[in-house]
């Protein structure tokens, strides 16, 4: 991990010493015009809503991107216009997210509206995909996931983008998208222009249908637009078609796109029915939210890592292989191993003494049945009395419950595992030793369980991240928010994969509650 920081830490002095760099050639460039104070430079783009340049800000002195607009319209409705978009920058410039362009500034000039943002280092997805480029199942769903949660961080702030597209989803490397052009989104719970009501933006293909008939839009309303971009991600086509605006609106409307894993093979289902139904026609058949989605796209990202480790974990219980057999168990990074198969690299001769270390034992035990008195009960069978190899790996979707899964999984310290199991080897117990016949019914009697004292960790993460209690994985926050602990020291450590993990040291009690804060990112 100490290696991971360093070199996190070497790749960012490199930007930043190459943002310097790039600073100074911007600086020393002809300036074509100025905007407010900033000094455009060189044009990097132009939409329907206006253009986009390059530009220099000499109070702050660093480099910037000036989206600059301007509306043919009447004096009083273009003024209800630039009011409208200049409260909804100011309120993008709140928006503080790993994967949401970063808004500095909005004003107005003699061209118009400006906002200026943080010049970004790459392409769109549209560029992307109009260049032949077209991602994986599991990249697209990465990309899309990403988007989500930048979504889900916005809509619970009152921003809806309306406008989510390929062309506002910029890409900073091969699988960090940064959303673009909240500028003109609309606040869900503000006052919209009078002469505007019921206008919304919106590019035809990515457009829901309730913004194809001027109806009013929420939060699932970017759902079914990035619905649409999964789509497209994964099968390389549009959703919804048409030679002209008209008939990509009755599509919309009307038609029903194919099943993406039918469109192209490969597409696995689960993600196809993911982004049909974010393209439900009708809201309320969408995803109640951007985190429901989020989490979807996660469980399946989990399912596919995991699927290889249950199925190997899964063949030493079928097979009930003893322990003697057991080399050293497999960790979890190594899903893509195949444990069947390393069994059988063996060298004979410790499968022939593994063989008969298990028949020496079975002898024993069945020495001491064979003596045991007539009515009593016989001791453990040797089959059940050797550990698996591999414990069972616990299932996708236990790890969105409480912590612990289960009572069972707080161990009495008469049940902790021996000591060299942290090598990665599991001994078998030894055979047990004849007691007399009154020891053996009082050990028969059922005896009381000690009753577990626990205490609460609430969790506040931000935006989400993977969490693990004693190296044990616990779920996923949010939604889980509340770790119930045995009292004592525990050590929670929380990941997401774009930033260093967080790692915190907790003494936990039944009287008093824990919080746990985090944000990552800046």
């Amino acid at each position: 991990m100490a290696g991971n920081y360093a070199a996190e830490q070497a790749s960012q002095q490199d930007h930043t010493q190459a943002d310097q760099r790039a600073d100074a050639l911007t600086q020393a460039q002809p300036t074509l015009s100025h905007v407010g104070r900033y000094a455009l430079k060189a044009p990097l783009g132009q939409g329907g809503l206006g253009q986009v340049h390059e530009a220099w800000d000499p109070l702050l002195s660093r480099t910037v991107a000036v989206k600059t607009m301007q509306f043919d319209l009447p004096a009083p409705l273009r003024a209800s216009l630039d009011g409208m978009i200049l409260n909804e920058a100011r309120a993008a410039a709140g928006l503080n997210h790993a994967y949401i362009v970063t808004v500095f500034d909005a004003g107005l000039s003699a061209q118009g509206v400006y906002i200026a943002m943080e010049r970004l280092q790459g392409r769109d997805l549209r560029q992307a995909l109009a260049s032949g480029w077209l991602p994986g199942p599991r990249l697209a769903s990465v990309l899309v996931r990403r988007v989500a949660d930048a979504l889900a961080y916005a809509h619970a702030r009152g921003v809806v983008h309306c406008d989510i597209k390929p062309a506002n989803i910029f890409l900073v490397g091969r699988d960090r998208p940064k959303v673009l052009d909240f500028g003109i989104a609309r606040i869900a719970h503000g006052t919209a222009v009078p002469a505007l009501d019921g206008s919304v933006a919106g590019s035809p293909h990515y457009q829901s249908p309730e913004q194809v008939r001027g109806q009013p839009v929420d939060a699932r309303t970017d759902l079914h637009a990035l619905g649409t971009v999964l789509y497209e991600l994964l099968t390389g086509h549009k959703a919804f078609g048409g030679d002209s605006v008209e008939q990509i609106q009755t599509a919309v409307l009307s038609h029903h796109p194919a099943p993406a894993h039918e469109l192209r093979p490969g597409v696995p289902r689960a993600l196809s029915d993911i982004a049909a139904k974010a393209m439900a026609r009708l809201p309320e058949k969408r995803f109640a939210n951007a985190i429901e989605m989020s989490m979807a796209l996660r469980r399946w990202a989990e399912s596919q890592a995991t699927a290889a480790v249950r199925g190997v974990a899964a063949a030493p219980a079928a097979s009930a292989t003893p322990a003697t057999h057991a080399t050293h168990a497999t960790p979890a990074t190594t899903a893509g191993d195949d444990i069947a198969q390393r069994g059988s690299r063996l060298h004979p001769a410790l499968l022939l003494g593994g063989l008969l270390a298990a028949a020496g034992l079975a002898a024993v035990l069945g020495r001491q049945n064979a003596s045991a008195p007539s009515g009593q009960a016989n001791p453990q069978p040797a089959s059940s009395a050797l550990p698996a190899a591999l414990p069972a790996a616990r299932p996708a979707s236990a790890a969105l419950g409480a912590w612990p899964p289960a009572a069972s999984a707080v161990l009495p310290a008469a049940t902790t595992p021996d000591a060299s199991a942290e090598s990665g080897v599991v001994k078998a117990p030894a055979a047990p030793r004849p007691r007399p016949p009154a020891a053996r019914l009082a050990a028969a009697a059922p005896s009381p369980q000690a009753e577990i004292i626990t205490g609460s960790v609430q969790l506040a993460i931000s935006p989400w991240g993977r969490v693990e209690v004693n190296g044990q994985a616990a779920g996923t926050t949010p939604p889980l928010t509340r770790l119930s602990l045995p009292e004592g020291t525990h050590t929670i450590t929380v990941r997401n994969e774009d930033f260093p993990p967080f790692v915190a040291t907790v003494r936990v009690s039944a009287d008093k509650p824990v919080n746990i804060r985090h944000r990552f990112g800046p």
